[in-house]
């Protein structure tokens, strides 16, 4: 088995449209073919989202480097500017107490959403590395 079924979130989107020209190379249609024979109903991508060979709930069966818990750099600049930043990243990432699950470590940030939070570092002048504190390669079932 490919995907590790306890790694899939409940709330994941699966998919079944063998006819999609996507379908080999697609995250929901993949995770779909290994679905747990215990698992007999959830969400799942209807077939008529595919318009002219396009699916905009397509994902790539691919892994990415995920981050969580990015720290703020040690700089007396962005110490003073951390405030304003913390608002601006939870804008980019929700709001609701989901900016502190993935600064906490709880939630693994995406490549997209890391560059966005990067941007955000960029935008306020900082110009070094916006580390993280953890790093793996996983799937993106977000």
């Amino acid at each position: 088995m490919k995907y590790i079924p306890q790694s899939i979130p409940p709330s994941w989107d699966y998919c079944f449209n063998a006819a999609c020209p996507m379908c080999d190379n697609c995250l929901r249609f993949q995770t779909g073919l290994e679905l747990p024979d215990d698992r007999q109903r959830g969400n799942a991508i209807y077939p008529n989202a595919l318009r002219n060979g396009r699916c905009r709930f397509f994902r790539p069966d691919e892994k990415m480097r995920m981050a969580t818990g990015f720290v703020v750099p040690d700089n007396r600049q962005m110490n003073s500017l951390f405030d304003a930043l913390r608002h601006q990243i939870a804008k980019v990432l929700g709001t609701g107490g989901t900016y502190y699950l993935y600064r906490n470590g709880k939630r693994w940030l995406t490549p997209v959403q890391q560059q966005a939070v990067e941007q955000v570092f960029r935008s306020a002048g900082y110009t070094g590395e916006v580390k993280y504190a953890m790093y793996r390669d996983d799937y993106d079932f977000t």
